[in-house]
């Protein structure tokens, strides 16, 4: 779960139930789709509507409800299987140009599948692109390709600067954990205060020093991890609900955002093992295969299955990468992130992500974008990593 940062007028699933009721009609903040785009994983229509929600004034994309004659009929039967939340972020990180930031995606539960909320809040880096290069804003109930004056009078548009501050709440096996992360690429975040409003136990031992100490200075491109307690304990509690209010400064200038989670969502819900366990567990089968140098490594990999994963899968510490970056063997480049990419390769941070995004273009595509990288980047990086964009590679 993310900090909600925006007004969200659907946050229940009885919200959602009241677009029918209601026959609320599709408009400039407001876009329906069937079940079927995340079923059929269209990319194209996810990243298309938020693209355009994002170059305009914002609003929600519902997935779930079925359409006749422009207006909602009901509620369909959802997504079924797992979460396809973490797909949903990696898809719009990667699919859109730059990526949108200003997302908050929220899923509600039926008896047949998941109903998914996407709140776009209007986008201070816009425009942006979708994932077939062209730019899309609302027009009445649809998403239409920009002109180049629209395209234009975006770019132009007064900015106003991202919030810095990111809080999400995250699981990893049975504990509940509040994350921080300073967002923004090379600028602090100081003086970061915490007032915390539950209606659960807390482990208030762990978050105390966000409310009486503060953080003196959150880095660049960081995080920090705060546990809250058994999630177990926590759903004992009839709709538990967490408030995190926050100030900081920012730029010299004081700053304040806050974030609640309802963490009800989490009832009668599998916990299943995080992506990172299942990534490592993966990695420990290939250090397996490697000489007596490697066995310390593969125990140092293996203390890492307590970390945190996120969105992009494996996160393991810079030492453990500069290690790697020694081994006499080329890396699957989908192994890592592109922090690791930067790491083992010593290439750009902007070259790391444009190769990071070449998971998700077709083996053409991808080839000829990657020659667009300079040729010292990709001899660093070919140092390192297997590059190889056959079909049975794609």
């Amino acid at each position: 779960m993310r900090g909600i940062m925006r007004f969200k007028l659907y946050e229940t699933l009885d919200d959602v139930r009241a677009i029918v009721a209601d026959q609320i009609p599709e408009g400039v903040n407001l876009e329906y789709k069937g079940s079927d785009v995340l079923i059929n994983r269209d990319a194209n229509t996810v990243c298309k509507t938020v693209s355009a929600l994002a170059n305009s004034a914002g609003g929600t994309f519902i997935v779930g409800i079925e359409m006749k004659n422009l207006a909602p009929v009901g509620i369909d039967g959802g997504t079924p299987g797992p979460s396809k939340r973490d797909w949903i972020y990696q898809i719009i990180n990667g699919g859109t140009f730059p990526a949108v930031e200003t997302v908050e995606i929220s899923e509600f539960s039926t008896p047949t599948g998941t109903i998914y909320v996407i709140d776009v809040s209007p986008s201070p880096q816009a425009p942006h692109q979708s994932n077939d290069r062209k730019y899309y804003k609302r027009r009445g109930s649809h998403s239409d390709v920009m002109e180049h004056y629209e395209i234009e009078d975006v770019r132009n548009r007064p900015k106003r600067p991202l919030q810095p501050l990111r809080a999400e709440l995250r699981t990893q096996n049975i504990l509940a954990h509040l994350r921080l992360t300073n967002a923004h690429e090379t600028d602090t975040i100081s003086d970061l205060r915490c007032q915390i409003e539950a209606n659960f136990p807390m482990q208030r031992d762990s978050l105390g020093a966000l409310g009486e100490r503060g953080i003196r200075a959150l880095a660049p491109r960081s995080d920090l991890h705060f546990l809250l307690g058994s999630l177990i304990e926590i759903l004992q509690t009839d709709e538990p609900v967490v408030t995190f209010k926050f100030s900081y400064t920012f730029h010299d200038t004081p700053m304040a955002q806050s974030a609640t989670f309802h963490l009800a969502d989490w009832n009668r819900s599998s916990i299943m093992q995080t992506p990172v366990e299942r990534a490592l567990g993966q990695l420990g089968e290939k250090l397996d295969k490697m000489n007596g140098q490697i066995e310390g490594l593969r125990k140092t990999a293996e203390a890492y299955t307590n970390a945190v994963a996120d969105g992009s899968g494996l996160r393991i510490s810079q030492r453990t990468l500069h290690t790697l970056k020694d081994l006499p063997q080329l890396f699957d480049l989908r192994e890592f992130d592109a922090a690791g990419y930067c790491i083992i390769a010593e290439i750009s941070l902007d070259d790391a992500y444009a190769i990071e995004r070449l998971r998700y273009y077709p083996s053409n595509q991808a080839k000829e974008l990657y020659e667009q990288i300079s040729p010292e980047a990709r001899a660093r990086f070919e140092k390192h990593f297997k590059v190889d964009f056959s079909e049975d590679d794609t």
